[in-house]
């Protein structure tokens, strides 16, 4: 009885010291950073979901910078969730697109087509 009232009573986690910082100085774009690069290695190991957090978190702190929402639909899109990507590159003005959006935005912008079956499997 004594543990269950305990476990109730415990507050959600608190930020550390780094992420108290950075949410006082978000938006910022000077943030995110270090946050985006993470991802980047992360989506390239295949962990997609920690990727995707960490997307989240550079695009939250840097809303300023284009490439977070990029690398951001890149993951949506590799966990087939294609409509979030879609959405997500939709909030990269055109202006603001470089080669690397581009290529990202017409990528996930392809009507998708059913995957064929190898004959060799």
């Amino acid at each position: 009885m004594e543990k269950s009232r305990t476990m109730a009573h415990r507050s959600p986690t608190k930020p550390d010291r780094d992420e108290r910082r950075e949410n006082a100085l978000r938006p910022s774009p000077y943030l995110g950073y270090d946050r985006d690069t993470l991802a980047m290695h992360l989506l390239e190991r295949g962990a997609l979901e920690i990727a995707e957090s960490q997307f989240r978190r550079a695009v939250w702190l840097n809303p300023y910078e284009p490439h977070f929402k990029a690398h951001l639909a890149w993951c949506l899109f590799k966990q087939n969730r294609r409509a979030e990507a879609l959405a997500c590159i939709a909030e990269v003005p055109e202006s603001d697109r470089d080669d690397e959006i581009r290529e990202i935005a017409c990528i996930l912008e392809q009507p998708s087509t059913p995957k064929q079956e190898d004959p060799n499997l």
